[in-house]
């Protein structure tokens, strides 16, 4: 073979070698069709603003992820969607998946990082206190939800028998209960932040919040089906990456993280602002649960509801694979 043909040859392979170290380094990461990931968030909140930072920012699909968003009505709708492989993860309240465990599902919740206690009770201008609602109509969003249990929790606090003293009324999200309040079809409500804010600007009155009974709460979290979790890690190690980074945002770019609240949660920016400050510290990059004594009023108000009747270990619940390894993974 002549020297000119081998060195045609030479430089075919070397150009060949070169376009595929430029794929398996990603130069040409371009090409590669991105992950597709189904994401259930249980309703549209304040609460959620790191994910809707990073949906805005684009940060999943920097991560390699097609991800795919669809918002519920609450967390055991979102739960029956997740059960049934509708979507793939969920973010909701433990509660939701404390529920779904005891109905042999196999759920388990692998990262945290929304700590807040967000949450008042909002009654009618006729209404004072807890005392006076009795007897009265009292919305949640879904049986089973963090609504239901946490509303449960604060009437047995103040020894109001949530089963025969009240009427626990499934009412959907915040702003169908507020509308059902103005509607006079309820007495009551739980709201979250900034509905609290934007109930008492009509007229309703205050009567409990959260804080009153424990010191935060892990209000949300991310949950899947264990064999999702096991078969999909690296997919998983995305999705937490693009949320880390969206809390990252949230605490460092106040104005961008107000206006978000402002166009996705379509509320004043008044209320955007008060509801940024009461939740900013909350947010954990590190993926965390709540303190150990939110934790614990976490779970006497699961035993309150009749939900629970002891406090459950942590491994029946929680897969610690991300957090254990989070040094590995995370963004610098």
């Amino acid at each position: 073979m002549s020297g000119i043909r081998l060195a045609a040859r030479a430089a075919i392979a070397f150009a060949a070698g070169i376009g595929m170290l430029a794929w398996a380094t990603g130069a040409g990461a371009e090409t590669r069709k991105p992950e597709p990931i189904k994401i259930g968030i249980s309703i549209t909140d304040s609460t959620f603003l790191p994910i809707y930072l990073a949906q805005k920012r684009g940060y999943f699909k920097d991560e390699g992820l097609d991800a795919t968003f669809t918002t519920f009505h609450g967390g055991s709708d979102l739960m029956r969607a997740v059960v049934s492989d509708s979507v793939n993860v969920g973010l909701s309240s433990p509660a939701a998946v404390i529920s779904a465990i005891k109905a042999q599902q196999d759920v388990k919740i692998f990262f945290g990082g929304f700590n807040q206690a967000p949450f008042s009770l909002c009654a009618i201008p006729s209404i004072k206190t807890l005392a006076d609602a009795k007897g009265k109509r009292f919305g949640i969003t879904r049986v089973g939800s963090s609504t239901d249990e946490l509303t449960r929790y604060m009437l047995a606090a103040h020894h109001i028998d949530p089963k025969k003293d009240v009427r626990i009324v499934q009412g959907g999200g915040s702003s169908a209960r507020l509308a059902a309040m103005e509607a006079g079809q309820l007495d009551v409500a739980l709201f979250a932040m900034p509905f609290d804010f934007i109930a008492a600007e009509k007229g309703y009155n205050v009567i409990e919040r959260q804080t009153d009974v424990m010191p935060d709460f892990p209000i949300q979290s991310f949950f899947a089906r264990q064999s999702y979790i096991e078969s999909h890690r690296d997919t998983l190690k995305a999705l937490l990456r693009a949320f880390i980074r969206g809390v990252r945002l949230a605490k460092s770019d106040k104005a961008l993280a107000v206006q978000t609240l402002i166009d996705t949660v379509h509320i004043k920016k008044e209320f955007a602002e008060k509801a940024y400050a009461s939740s900013i510290d909350g947010w954990r990059e590190d993926g965390r649960l709540a303190s150990e004594p939110g934790m614990k009023a976490f779970f006497e108000m699961a035993i309150a509801s009749g939900h629970l009747k002891a406090p459950w270990p942590k491994d029946k619940y929680w897969d610690n694979t991300f957090v254990a390894t989070i040094d590995q993974w995370k963004p610098h």
